[in-house]
């Protein structure tokens, strides 16, 4: 049994049953050319070798084991290499019955096993950017094998993703032992007795080569799975009630008989409803529809008045090319000035080729908006909307003109309305299944389509942009204008069906017409930020590959500036999104419960109750604090407290809706954060006017976006024998900059962190904390003020709060900035408070809870960086001679795992090592120049901060 078969079961238990058969001679193994598992299969062989190649270059030594099966020559070569020492094995056969396995890579570790002074660690290439479950587990069995060979576990285990500079990703082996022991004791068992299994439908089903076969058996058997719509968690409701066919479903009385355990039952009888028609349709032998119930708000009543300057659109894109996808053919049908139905195809085969068609397309409709005020943008599903707003942040272009659309309701999701409207006997609600309903024909076949597809995807994936054939781009190009002819015949199809049902008096409700005018400061502000970032990027390149260092700091510069606007963009667009969401659909919304049933009034008052709801069990996330909106989006109230075991949830409300008690909610919270935005800008602005190099203003920000270590005065970050907390004592009174410390839980940040400051106030120095909880400022606040207290001093610390506190000994709240802004001039040594609370001249302490940096990658050939986990890190930013002006707070980075690094033929050197000498006494120094001889518990620092990317 191989590592492939472990997965497999994981996968889904079926496919294990059905293999199993194959290798009892039972059944026949299918026989599939699938052509996109063939470009999977390339660009992983492509991706491995490339890592082997860089490998070489870094100078390690690679012993490569040949052949492709698990037979004894293979396994001998691979347990010849590990005994002689290799640094690096390919291909490494491995044997320990039952299970064998091909491991992509060994990478030797200078810790002894019965090979002698060393051992080895897996080192796995997967193409997935995001390493998934199945992977753990084999990197599991891979180490298993290896342990048994060497004697030893493996301490870790790797992956190395597409796009990371061959950057292994570090995985510690005992942290999954128990789940790979559990998975594999499950799949031994199942050898044992796997007649029970069905072919239920998982994921995998897309990828599988027996899916032909199940889908099949499903139909044969008129499985539940059958029914549009229908979740994994309804199937289980109807199963536990005997109802285990779509027939079956058809048949049960509405309403149910039963109150279902989990989900609102008015989705159930929808679902009833789905199973009944399909059924119908089938016994009829066609596709039949039936109108549903107006909703205001919702299906007919999203159609808004057809005009000659509609655009109906469709992208065709690919997320496996480069780093973050491409959509490569941008498609869109419009009428002409003789009314005839015109098709663009805009390719886009490279990154600055899709920037180019993004902008032409919004500008083709912000100026076909202007003699057409009425027309709208037709699309189906929700793909085209996500992918603009994609493009707009990626690029940072055309973001004005994005809003205005959203704001506008230009874009109009035809799918959101079909699911409202009609009732159809489908299996599924693709276009592609509606167009009988329309009578459209396509031109290309779907199956010509889908080769070709494959084919062009498989060239952009590959970097063969220039080897994609004519005739492949001009049948998907073909297959694009079906899709976007067809968006044009459904829509036509839904208007004469609302024509019908208003002539038969029925009322249905255009679209109210939405404000779209952005607000006199956010136009200003916008028309701001564009100024600097035209001065920022102009001359730099699109492709990351051909900027310079400056270059790049520039660029991610310009591109952090508007960064918190867009972040209230997308807050704003979950919001619309939610709002435009039925209750049924709620329920299926972690920011959102359905079924809500009012039980009492639990407190507040008669103009301000909190009113308890009960509601059935759902995957919902609530803590508390969160502010509530009704369907349609309306203001609700604020959750007072949640019970998610025993479901309840107490919503404190207003007088305007004591009285109304809704099916469902969904949360929604906007934070402020233009203090914050306007600190970057004035960075951005002073860097345009001076360029980003230099000793002068805002240096901290500055040298973190050219990746500099900070400057320390010219002493050195850490010195031989010199603890963490050492150092940072020594170090935070001069520093001219960031200084990051990391480590995991435990490691001693806080504890760091507190001496820091009590190294800063002896200085004579004003500090400041912040961070993005409260509860992480207090935490550091108490922790400094318990050391203080130690060495009988007298640290005295003001906390600026939402809500107010009971003062505490050393640590005083207030809920008001004018008090928090003059807690200096009041005697207090320390303020801690998070972005919004921005005081003026003084040193700031960040202490910034799960903010994650990548460190910077060595360039030594003989240096291998590798990703050690770390669970958290937090990190003290020490920024010195600020003006009234620098409130500004670091750009956020992006998350990522701390590395060690290994040195050719070495054990990993790591960043980390534990402090041996004792915690301070009594008589601890009273300046910067005799920092205390603190310990810690192997807390790393520093480390070098990442680069920033945009949002």
């Amino acid at each position: 049994m191989s590592a492939s078969d472990l997965v497999g079961y994981l996968n889904c238990g079926h496919l294990t049953t059905l293999d199993l058969q194959v290798a009892d001679g039972e059944l026949e193994k299918p026989k599939i050319w699938d052509p996109l598992l063939e470009i999977l299969q390339q660009r992983g062989a492509a991706h491995e070798a490339a890592y082997v190649d860089h490998l070489r270059a870094s100078g390690f030594t690679v012993a490569v084991i040949e052949g492709k099966g698990i037979d004894d020559g293979s396994v001998a070569a691979t347990i010849e290499a590990m005994r002689a020492g290799a640094q690096i094995i390919v291909q490494a056969a491995l044997r320990a019955p039952p299970f064998t396995g091909r491991a992509d890579i060994l990478r030797r570790v200078e810790t002894p096993s019965d090979l002698g002074a060393w051992s080895y660690e897996v080192v796995d290439t997967k193409l997935a950017r995001e390493t998934k479950g199945g992977t753990v587990l084999q990197l599991c069995l891979y180490s298993d094998l290896v342990g048994q060979v060497q004697g030893l576990m493996p301490e870790y285990a790797y992956v190395v993703a597409p796009l990371t500079g061959f950057e292994p990703e570090a995985f510690r082996v005992s942290d999954y032992a128990a789940y790979y022991r559990n998975v594999r004791e499950r799949f031994a068992a199942s050898l044992n007795g796997n007649d029970g299994t069905y072919p239920e439908p998982v994921a995998h089903c897309d990828i599988c080569r027996w899916r032909g076969q199940c889908d099949d058996r499903r139909h044969q058997d008129d499985h539940l799975s059958l029914v549009a719509g229908i979740t994994a968690v309804q199937r289980g409701e109807f199963a536990g009630h005997n109802v285990a066919t779509m027939t079956a479903l058809a048949e049960l009385p509405l309403p149910l008989p039963w109150k279902p355990e989990r989900g609102a039952a008015s989705s159930y009888n929808r679902i009833r409803e789905q199973a009944r028609i399909q059924v119908a349709g089938r016994a009829a032998g066609q596709l039949l529809h039936e109108a549903l119930p107006i909703e205001p708000g919702f299906g007919l009543c999203r159609l808004p008045e057809p005009d000659d300057g509609d655009i109906f659109f469709d992208l065709e894109g690919d997320p496996f090319v480069g780093d973050g996808g491409l959509e490569y053919l941008f498609g869109y049908a419009f009428q002409d000035a003789e009314g005839a139905l015109t098709y663009v195809a805009d390719w886009c085969l490279t990154p600055a080729d899709e920037k180019a068609a993004f902008e032409r397309f919004v500008d083709f409709v912000i100026e076909r908006r202007a003699h057409h005020p009425g027309m709208h943008i037709y699309h189906y599903a929700a793909y085209e909307v996500g992918a603009l707003k994609r493009l707009m942040g990626r690029y940072a272009t055309r973001e004005e003109e994005i809003d205005t659309l959203l704001r506008g309701q230009v874009l109009v999701d035809l799918y959101a309305v079909v699911r409202h409207a009609i009732r159809a006997s489908v299996e599924s609600y693709s276009i592609k299944k509606l167009e009988p309903l329309y009578e459209f024909t396509r031109a290309v076949s779907l199956p010509d389509a889908n080769y070709a597809l494959s084919k062009v995807q498989a060239r952009l994936e590959l970097g063969d942009a220039g080897g994609i054939d004519a005739d492949d781009r001009a049948v998907v190009a073909g297959y694009n204008q079906d899709d976007c002819v067809s968006t044009e015949r459904l829509r036509d199809w839904l208007e004469g069906l609302r024509t019908d049902a208003v002539a038969s008096g029925v009322e249905i409700p255009r679209p109210a017409p939405p404000g779209e005018d952005a607000p006199p400061d956010i136009t200003a502000w916008q028309a701001r930020i564009d100024a600097v970032v035209a001065k920022l990027t102009d001359g730099i390149a699109v492709d990351s590959a051909e900027r310079s260092a400056e270059q790049q700091a520039l660029y991610v510069l310009a591109n952090v500036l508007d960064w918190h606007r867009r972040e209230e963009k997308a807050i704003w667009w979950e919001y619309f999104r939610l709002a435009a969401l039925s209750a049924d659909e709620l329920e299926d919304e972690r920011a959102g419960i359905a079924g809500l049933e009012f039980v009492d009034t639990v407190g507040g008052t008669a103009k301000a109750p909190i009113h308890r709801y009960r509601f059935p069990p759902q995957d919902a996330e609530f803590r508390g604090g969160e502010d509530l909106r009704s369907v349609g989006g309306e203001r609700f109230g604020k959750v007072e407290a949640v019970d998610l075991e025993h479901r309840f949830i107490d919503i404190k409300k207003g007088g305007d809706t004591a009285g109304f008690h809704p099916e469902a909610v969904f949360a929604h919270t906007y934070i402020d954060t233009a203090v914050l935005a306007e600190s970057l800008v004035q960075i951005g602005e002073y860097v345009a006017d001076h360029g980003i190099a230099g000793p002068s203003a805002y240096k901290a920000a500055r040298y973190l976006l050219l990746r500099r270590p900070p400057d320390a005065g010219g002493a050195a970050l850490r010195q031989p024998g010199e603890s963490a907390v050492d150092a940072a004592c020594r170090l935070v009174p001069a520093l001219q900059g960031v200084l990051a410390i990391q480590g995991p839980p435990g490691a001693g940040k806080t504890h760091t962190g507190a001496y820091a400051i009590l190294a800063l106030v002896r200085a004579g120095l004003r500090v400041g904390v912040t961070a993005n909880s409260h509860k992480v400022i207090r935490n550091l606040l108490a922790k400094a003020a318990e050391e203080a207290a130690k060495e009988d001093f007298d640290l005295q610390c003001l906390h600026k709060v939402t809500d107010a506190e009971d003062n505490v000994p050393h640590l005083t709240f207030t809920t008001k900035n004018p008090e928090a802004l003059g807690a200096f001039a009041s005697g207090y040594h320390v303020l801690g408070g998070t972005g919004s609370c921005g005081p003026g001249p003084m040193r700031l302490a960040s202490s910034t809870c799960c903010s994650w940096m990548r460190p910077r990658r060595c360039h030594s050939p003989t240096c291998l960086p590798y990703h050690r986990p770390q669970p958290a890190l937090s990190c003290l930013a020490i920024r010195s001679s600020l003006s009234s002006r620098c409130r500004a707070r670091i750009p956020k980075v992006r998350r990522s795992r701390p590395s060690t690094a290994f040195s050719a033929g070495g054990r990993p050197s790591p960043r980390t090592r534990a402090c041996s000498s004792t915690r301070p006494g009594a008589s601890t120094p009273t300046s910067a120049g005799s920092p205390p001889n603190c310990s810690t518990k192997a807390a790393s620092f520093p480390v070098p901060v990442s680069r920033t990317r945009p949002s």
